[in-house]
């Protein structure tokens, strides 16, 4: 009795699945298809800097039965580009997706209506193997670990091939990495990085290793003079101190390459009128990159004018 009341339920369940299944299928749905797009017949001695998109995006509109029919049996053929179709030797070729998709839609046929087709068009752009060597620079937002600094950064290759139409090529100096984030580095790190695309550009290569280093800071300070500048003729002046230290972060790698000559403390003419008696506030006119938290001791110094025209 149990198996046979099993049964049943089971018949009962697949009857009312199938029914609401029936019913659901006469609803009406949007579906989207993707359709290949392939260039063809491309000569040897073209290069295609940017080819066309590689698929197209069709909504279409039907009772679901007969868009289940239309996934399940329909093969959407392939648009085929055909370049000598439109080699115009401009270049760059533009073409509505709905005139280059029509024999592909036209076989769709019966009820089913076209809502959309993206993109609404299909562009490529080539050349003949023209092109240029340009560098490629790091397009990157890099912060170091306390107590670091970002020590050397390299790109390998550091220059890339770019193949684009003369107008293009006489204004590209440059291309750039898409951009890299690096937070609290304290070491050491490569990375492999894409390059930005540019439309109508074919970039070789089109991905690069990024090597970036971290060093760490520390502490030195050197002897610095200061010097002075557009005083009249006949004019010197003579500081008390007139060698300051000054002391700064640097990795160390850099260490022994911040020498005192890298900085420069320079004192003119009308800083020492502004004064007006007090002491003079010094400031670096010069520093070296690389270095950080630099700091001038003593920041203030006494001063004397002299007048060498005197003696």
């Amino acid at each position: 009795m149990l198996n046979r009341n099993f049964w049943a339920f089971l018949f009962f369940l697949a009857l009312s699945a199938s029914f609401w299944l029936f019913l659901t299928l006469e609803e009406e749905y949007d579906i989207q298809v993707k359709i290949p797009v392939e260039l063809t017949n491309v000569p040897k001695n073209v290069v295609i800097t940017t080819p066309p998109t590689q698929q197209i995006t069709v909504t279409l509109h039907d009772r679901g039965t007969a868009l289940i029919g239309l996934w399940h049996t329909h093969q959407f053929d392939t648009i085929r580009i055909n370049f000598y179709d439109y080699n115009k030797y401009s270049g760059h070729v533009s073409l509505l997706t709905n005139d280059i998709a029509q024999n592909t839609l036209n076989k769709i046929g019966g009820t089913t209506k076209v809502v959309s087709i993206k993109p609404d068009t299909l562009e490529y752009f080539y050349n003949y193997g023209l092109n240029a060597t340009v560098p490629i620079r790091l397009n990157g937002k890099i912060t170091p670990d306390s107590l670091y600094a970002v020590g050397d950064t390299t790109i390998r290759p550091a220059v890339a091939q770019v193949y684009a139409s003369r107008e293009i090529l006489d204004t590209l100096t440059e291309v750039w990495t898409k951009p890299l984030v690096l937070n609290k580095l304290n070491r050491s790190e490569s990375h492999t990085v894409d390059l930005a695309p540019i439309k109508g550009v074919k970039i070789v290569p089109s991905r690069v290793k990024v090597t970036v280093d971290a060093d760490f800071m520390i502490e030195n300070t050197v002897q610095v003079p200061i010097e002075y500048i557009n005083f009249p003729a006949g004019k010197t002046l003579k500081t008390f101190p007139g060698i300051v230290s000054v002391t700064f972060q640097v990795g160390m790698k850099r260490y022994r390459q911040i020498t005192a000559d890298k900085f420069a403390i320079v004192v003119t003419y009308d800083e020492v009128i502004q004064a007006n008696n007090h002491p003079l506030r010094l400031s670096l006119k010069n520093q070296p990159k690389g270095v950080s938290h630099v700091r001038i001791v003593p920041e203030e110094v006494e001063y004397l004018i002299e007048d060498s025209s005197e003696n």
